[in-house]
């Protein structure tokens, strides 16, 4: 076993190929933290991606026609992703491919390196047991953290016709029933087009309303209305929404807890 491990090791076309797989991982997971500026904890996520660029610097240091890949890649730049963006301005300001050419994080990069592969018809590498085990944890650790991500991004909106609330939690949708035409519906449905995530007075939102020629009897007692339906006390959707007595704040994108998000999975569909 040892020996045969030590001869993947030696084998430049399945070290091409290796690298490539790897490559794939942190830009994966580089590209993911770089694209939100509030990140969940980033210590598993961040122990699987400096694990992997180890490796790789293992890899490149072994195989020279790698080493004169062109193109920056971001294990090359930023070696850990603790203090990301702390780090991110810095890496944009050394990376000179990012900076001049409008390059990715590393995607040119290996696209080069898959030319190597495609030259010694190597397209998938032979993992070794210690390599495989890299990437289930890696794979592991990119669920969880994107989990909590999700959470921490979670949107709101309003389907036009049934007037479905939905609440978008990553790749995955929740439809709640419907609410019935009136005073809640009208006020959360136009704030979140007009003022997502922001406090509007209840004065000023009347005079919207009349300048709009929307009819919205009983304002003075949305605070009621809302307590009613999907979003008051308790509900499922009372993350996206605070109502005060002469003031609403209409959420379009809320953190959830895990009660908040599985009390949104029981009563949507």
């Amino acid at each position: 076993m040892v020996m045969e491990e030590a001869n993947k090791q030696n084998d430049p076309a399945n070290d091409y190929a290796l690298a490539r797989l790897l490559n794939e991982y942190v830009i994966k997971i580089f590209t993911l933290l770089d694209n939100y500026r509030d990140i969940p904890d980033t210590t598993a996520v961040n122990r699987s991606y400096v694990l992997l660029a180890n490796e790789l610097k293992q890899i490149y240091a072994r195989q020279p026609e790698l080493q004169k890949v062109g193109g920056t890649i971001c294990w090359r730049v930023m070696d850990n992703i603790e203090l990301f963006h702390e780090n991110i301005g810095e890496y944009k300001s050394l990376a000179f491919d990012y900076t001049h050419s409008g390059a990715d994080y590393g995607e040119e990069h290996n696209a080069r390196v898959g030319m190597l592969c495609i030259k010694a018809d190597k397209e998938k590498p032979d993992l070794t047991p210690q390599i495989q085990k890299l990437l289930d944890e890696a794979d592991k650790n990119y669920t969880q953290f994107k989990h909590e991500l999700d959470k921490m991004y979670a949107t709101l909106s309003i389907e036009y016709v049934s007037g479905r609330p939905v609440v978008s939690v990553g790749d995955d949708k929740y439809y709640l029933s419907a609410m019935r035409d009136g005073l809640a519906q009208t006020v959360i449905s136009y704030c979140l087009k007009h003022h997502p995530n922001k406090q509007i007075d209840l004065k000023t939102l009347k005079s919207e309303f009349n300048e709009a020629e929307i009819k919205v009897p009983g304002l003075n007692n949305l605070r009621e209305n809302i307590r009613n339906s999907h979003f008051g006390g308790k509900n499922p959707l009372s993350p996206f929404i605070q109502a005060f007595p002469k003031a609403i704040l209409v959420r379009k994108t809320t953190e959830l807890s895990d009660e908040q998000l599985e009390a949104i999975k029981l009563a949507g569909s």
